[in-house]
């Protein structure tokens, strides 16, 4: 006799992932105890299974238990709008840093970036161009997914990761290098809003990967969305 429909009611209770696993291993250790006793009393096999599990509670006691301490809840049951309308903007940029910062730290290394730098050999921008490009395409999309994947492992409701969804889509982030400036390179990162003066222009000026990224960051929400329906 498992926990599954307690462990989805902690879920949709609020309380956060790790204390319901931890919790979950106290109840089947508990369990395991109560069953070896009704084994030591004469009871055998599914007979003793269920007095132990009437002996522990039911769902709803044990439930109740868990629900009533607050502490226990995550903080994207305390404050959902918080985590999911602030962090995703702060997220992608992150994430976008690490192909960025990488182009910077190897351009700077071989003195291929900066003020008085000439055009860089072909590898660095071969190298360069492929990791902005990585940029454009991951970093919006995988900021996507982690929050997705957040709310589906915490079992909040839709409206939640569809929201960190359209803050990542209202966000533009494009990154663009230009090797071609002068006989000298040059990094740009850029970010604006769809409603701001540059948005539109931005991601008109590149459309390809603009498609691309807005289509890779609706899949882990539609995948979310499928999976609920399969289950209803």
């Amino acid at each position: 006799m498992g926990f599954a429909d307690l462990r989805e009611r902690l879920l949709r209770g609020g309380v956060a992932p790790r204390h319901v696993r931890r919790y979950l291993r106290e109840l089947n250790e508990h369990l395991d105890d109560l069953t070896a006793q009704q084994h030591q009393a004469g009871y055998d096999g599914e007979d003793a299974a269920m007095r132990a599990r009437a002996r522990l509670g039911g769902d709803d006691e044990l439930a109740a238990a868990m629900l009533a301490q607050k502490r226990f809840r995550s903080w994207t049951a305390r404050a959902p709008w918080a985590v999911f309308l602030f962090l995703p903007p702060i997220a992608a940029i992150a994430i976008g840093f690490l192909f960025i910062g990488s182009t910077v730290l190897i351009g700077k290394y071989f003195g291929f970036l900066g003020r008085h730098a000439s055009l860089p050999p072909h590898w660095f921008q071969l190298l360069a161009t492929d990791l902005v490009a990585a940029c454009n395409l991951t970093a919006v999309p995988l900021s996507a997914i982690l929050f997705v994947a957040i709310a589906g492992r915490q079992r909040l409701k839709l409206i939640w990761p569809l929201a960190a969804t359209l803050v990542l889509l209202l966000l533009f982030i494009h990154s663009d290098v230009d090797f071609a400036l002068h006989g000298k390179s040059r990094l740009m990162v850029g970010a604006a809003p769809l409603f701001a003066r540059d948005g539109l222009r931005m991601l008109a000026g590149n459309w390809p990967s603009s498609v691309a990224q807005y289509v890779l960051t609706l899949l882990p929400l539609l995948w979310l969305w499928r999976r609920r329906l399969a289950k209803v």
